[in-house]
């Protein structure tokens, strides 16, 4: 006898999500204690199916439906079925539902539909952890760090991800111990951020968090003033600034003075204000430091000198009409 042969699909429902329907599949994972649908892809027929059965390993049978259901005892309360596609609904699983799925559905016209695929149930996977550091001080280019990830149970991948991106061997980054260990050599400012292990089985996934803070700068020193001009009797605001973490220290040093704080005001400038400002920026807890050197100077002296040098100019102008 010729038979029609339809693979059955496999759906996993799990925690309210549902994977799809109507994908083929040869095997797909079970969650312990959850729900799957082996679901079809049979066009609901216009005479009702004479008969819908399902058996698991070929050799026990799950439902038989025909005119009455025969279920069973191990499956009743455990299975829903949907006669018009022939899908079935198991629930509460175990590892005991390990196994191969056979559908057999015989229409009231035509050859049977037949279906297989196979479920393998997994334990939820265990909840990892992360020996984080929380005392440590890491300095940018100087520190290093290795993040360990631990989980009982069985685990068949393990990730690591820095800004919900899966992180790779290379530059600085390197994994040991089938990727158990995450080492970080050296660290940079941008891990100062927040580090995942996911570890997963077939059937579910669990993540543990590890938040890193290095410290860095300070970086280059910058120095603005206001107003741009310096001009005498007014006054002038000297700022520095430099990127660092923690945020840096300032000192000014000016005519082998010393002032604490990252603006200098000068109230009303005065020719002994005149001269060279020394910015240094220091980071107590990398121990570095960068300075610069900022001059303030009079403009308004460079001013009055281009307006005598074109007062001159037009005299002369004027001296030469006349001898013309």
């Amino acid at each position: 006898m010729n038979h029609k042969f339809l693979r059955a699909a496999l759906v996993l429902i799990t925690s309210g999500l549902c994977c799809g329907a109507g994908v083929t599949v040869d095997l797909l994972p079970g969650l312990a204690g959850g729900n799957v649908t082996f679901t079809t892809t049979v066009v609901p027929p216009v005479k009702p199916f004479v008969a819908v059965v399902w058996t698991v390993n070929g050799t026990t049978n799950i439902i038989t439906s025909g005119t009455s259901d025969t279920i069973q005892p191990g499956y009743k309360d455990r299975i829903t079925l949907d006669r018009l596609t022939g899908s079935l609904e198991l629930r509460n699983l175990t590892e005991g539902d390990n196994g191969e799925y056979h559908l057999t559905i015989i229409p009231d016209e035509g050859a049977q539909i037949l279906g297989t695929t196979k479920l393998e149930v997994h334990p939820k996977v265990p909840t990892p952890t992360i020996a984080c550091p929380t005392t440590t001080n890491l300095i940018e280019g100087k520190d290093s760090v290795s993040l360990t990830c631990d989980a009982d149970g069985f685990i068949s991948a393990r990730v690591w991800m820095k800004d919900s991106q899966p992180l790779v061997a290379g530059d600085r980054y390197s994994f040991y111990e089938d990727g158990r260990v995450l080492s970080i050599s050296p660290v940079n400012r941008t891990d100062s951020t927040e580090f995942l292990c996911r570890v997963s089985n077939p059937a579910s996934s669990e993540t543990a968090k590890c938040s890193l803070t290095v410290y860095y700068g300070p970086d280059k020193v910058t120095i603005t003033q206001h107003p741009e001009t310096g001009i005498l009797e007014e006054r002038v605001t000297l700022t520095c600034s430099a990127d660092s973490l923690p945020k840096a220290t300032f000192t000014w040093m000016f005519n082998q003075i010393t002032t604490v704080g990252s603006v200098y005001v000068i109230g009303k400038v005065e020719e002994e204000h005149l001269g060279d400002y020394t910015c240094t920026a220091h980071n107590p807890f990398t121990e570095q430091e960068a300075s610069k050197v900022h001059t303030l100077t009079d403009s308004s002296a460079a001013v009055s000198g281009s307006v005598s040098m074109m007062v001159t100019a037009a005299l002369m102008t004027l001296v030469g009409l006349k001898l013309v």
